[in-house]
């Protein structure tokens, strides 16, 4: 049951609630409502109207009772709250898509307000074990940004989309925090600076990110309306389950009372459901008339131990103490689990009775898989007298749905299925095949778990003998130091061969490799060489895919540096012509915002000459001023489209630049990989087209 509960009496927006001790001691509660403002509720304070200066002259943080309204005059896209600096009170963190703010409840004044190109879309707050003091990270169109207390930046990346979430994580148990990220490409990483430690890629848009204790956190995704919630345990998937609604909010409580944290997490249907960390089990579940909108840990019935808070869209508000939360099953769970068992033990006992049964025993399936004809072709042939039904095959984020279902015409003894994979990287599949004797009615479902190579949609080809010239000009160029050996080993694990590639130890061609690759989802053509003096040579006109070689490789030989040259003009071309957009839509907009002041300044004088008019009861003047209101409304209105439509396409053109910085960065490992970031958007700022290519081709 609940230990307290109460009401709002506002919608708040899902996602965008905080917890924060804004004086110090008190926990508070401030959540996002759609109308762009943040209610700040504080439950042992009485306080009296005190406005505060804020984002302009018309926004005021004003306490009526216990709850106080900020008018932000945006929509909150981040919330968040947290130490910055070494006052002891807790900072309110509001992110907007083209601001942040960071603003002090308890003095009703800003800590800084800072412009943000690439929005905030989420936040964190904490000490980076690089950085000396606490922090403001804050995930934006595909970079993040880290800030000081005084708002002043101290660290800034790349990412390879939106970033969707944000935690800081100890990943590798030295006792400080990594920056753990998730971004709208499903990708999940775990970097220091500029170094990636560990990254995964999910099946769908990463939304929640969650550090758990033991080098463990958990995560949840979305997807169509659908949600995934699961725990990685040191980089391995631990457990994982999926749901038809929505994952809004996840939580880290002590349910039970018995001194161990389990995961707590709020859904779209109004459900919150808390599970063991360990494998998932639910072993406590609350159903509430509204979707959820947050959870929260506060102390606020001030015992000195925290509830759990649960705050839903409609403002309704119950806290939860630690031990007492735990409730009776539904109604009807017992029946489904005897029902199920009853099925379970029935079709046990219709198999044992079948003569035939032993006929299966020792059975096997024979397993190939090749790269050839556009496609991963997976082989399975069954034992003698049994036929292959059907064959199911299981992979994350791969197929719609995630599985892809094969089902002959009639049962044969071998089936062929092709697999198209739409990334690089290593990928599970779970094969489920249903095999039987041809006039059987009793079948057997085999299973298999295999790992594919990471180039597997890469085949080995000849050397082809017309080749544009465009070709040759393409490529990057580095020092491995590592001899040719060592990469044919990466090569056989990392590609699927029907023999393993050597290196000839005499000869002229001794202690060199080369060898010739074609994609087998755009059919371009790729080239690996390696000198016997460590000198490698990757031709190919993808840069993503040179990216993806060279960081496989620094991970398989322990490169913690690697510099290179790298020669792209298409993606040169691309990037300067992206930059010449940024520079138009910036004057753009600097022109609209220009025309955007004169009439609000124009507004203002029309309101007071149509409140003169009204004082002096001048009809004629309301009527003649009103008409002048009315033709102004409509050209603020016209002119708010246009600067939407044109801010929307200068984000676009920010997120084309920084993958393209993000892509270039990848091409080197450590120090300078950092470097080329940082000259890349120096030159970007700057508005310079040649430093910005200067600086991708040489880092």
């Amino acid at each position: 049951m609940a230990t307290f509960s109460l009401n709002l009496q506002r919608r708040v927006e899902p996602g965008l609630t905080a917890c924060g001790k804004f004086d110090g001691s008190h926990a508070c509660l401030a959540a996002a409502t759609s109308a762009g403002n943040v209610l700040v509720h504080s439950p042992h304070r009485d306080a009296a109207a005190n406005p505060s200066q804020s984002f302009g002259e018309e926004t005021r943080l004003s306490w009526v009772g216990e709850l106080a309204e900020l008018q932000i005059g945006r929509q909150v896209t981040a919330l968040c709250t947290g130490r910055l600096g070494e006052d002891e009170r807790d900072v309110l963190l509001v992110g907007t898509a083209t601001h942040v703010l960071a603003y002090h409840v308890e003095d009703n004044a800003d800590l800084f307000y800072k412009e943000l190109a690439d929005g905030a879309f989420c936040i964190a707050v904490g000490k980076l074990g690089w950085l000396p003091n606490q922090v403001a990270v804050i995930g934006g169109n595909c970079s993040i940004t880290v800030l000081d207390y005084q708002g002043e930046e101290v660290f800034w990346t790349v990412s390879r989309d939106r970033v969707s979430a944000l935690a800081l994580f100890d990943f590798n148990g030295d006792g400080d925090d990594e920056l753990l990220s998730g971004t709208s490409d499903f990708g999940i990483k775990v970097q220091r600076q500029d170094a990636v430690l560990w990254e995964t890629m999910e099946n769908a848009s990463v939304v929640q990110l969650l550090a758990l204790a033991q080098r463990q956190f958990a995560y949840a995704t979305r997807l169509d309306g659908n949600g995934t919630v699961g725990v990685y345990d040191s980089g391995h998937i631990l457990w994982r389950i999926k749901s038809k609604h929505r994952v809004i909010s996840l939580r880290a409580f002590d349910l039970n009372g018995n001194g161990a944290m389990e995961l707590v997490t709020g859904w779209s249907s109004g459900k919150v459901d808390g599970r063991l960390i360990s494998n998932g089990q639910v072993i406590f579940k609350l159903q509430l008339t509204s979707s959820i909108a947050g959870l929260v840990e506060a102390d606020y019935r001030r015992t000195g131990r925290a509830d759990l808070v649960v705050v839903t869209v409609a403002g309704e508000v119950r806290g939860y103490a630690m031990g007492s939360v735990l409730e009776s099953a539904e109604p009807g769970d017992a029946y489904r689990e005897l029902m199920a068992k009853k099925q379970s033990l029935l079709m046990e006992l219709r198999q044992r009775s079948i003569s035939e049964s032993n006929y299966f025993v020792g059975s096997k399936l024979a397993i190939s898989i090749a790269s050839a004809r556009g496609a991963v072709r997976l082989g399975l042939a069954s034992g003698p007298g049994l036929l292959i039904h059907y064959a199911m095959v299981f992979a994350e984020g791969i197929f719609e749905g995630e599985s892809l279902v094969t089902h002959p015409p009639k049962p044969q003894g071998e089936l062929e299925i092709p697999l198209y994979f739409p990334r690089n990287g290593p990928i599970d599949i779970h094969v489920k095949t249903c095999v039987g004797a041809a006039n059987s009615d009793l079948m057997m479902v085999l299973e298999l778990t295999h790992q594919l190579a990471q180039f597997c949609m890469y085949e080995v080809i000849p050397k082809p003998t017309d080749l544009p010239d465009s070709f040759k000009e393409c490529g990057v160029t580095t020092e491995i130091a590592e001899r040719a050996q060592r990469v044919a080993l990466w090569l056989n694990q990392s590609l699927i061969l029907s023999t393993e590639i050597q290196v000839v130890d005499i000869g002229p061609e001794a202690g060199s490799l080369e060898i010739w690759l074609r994609g087998l989802r755009d059919q371009k053509v790729h080239n690996l060489e390696v000198d016997p003096t460590g000198r490698l040579s990757l031709r190919t006109e993808d840069p993503l895919f040179a990216g993806d070689v060279v960081q496989s490789l620094a991970v398989y030989l322990g490169i913690r540096e690697l510099s290179s040259e790298a020669k792209f003009p298409a993606e040169e071309q691309r990037m300067r012509d992206a930059l010449d957009k940024f520079r138009g839509y910036k004057e753009v907009e600097a022109r609209l915002q220009a025309e955007n002041a004169g009439s609000s300044s124009l507004v203002k004088n029309l309101v007071i000459r149509l409140e003169d008019a009204r004082l002096i009861e001048n009809i004629e003047g309301m009527r003649r001023r009103l008409n002048q209101l009315k033709a102004v409304n409509s050209d603020l209105i016209r002119d708010h489209e246009i600067r939407s439509k044109s801010f929307a396409e200068l984000v676009a053109v920010l997120k084309e630049l920084n993958l393209g910085v993000q892509n270039a960065s990848r091409l080197r490992v450590g120090k300078a990989a950092t470097n080329c970031v940082q000259r890349c958007r120096t030159a970007i700022k700057e508005e310079n087209g040649k430093a910005l290519a200067l600086a991708m081709r040489h880092g």
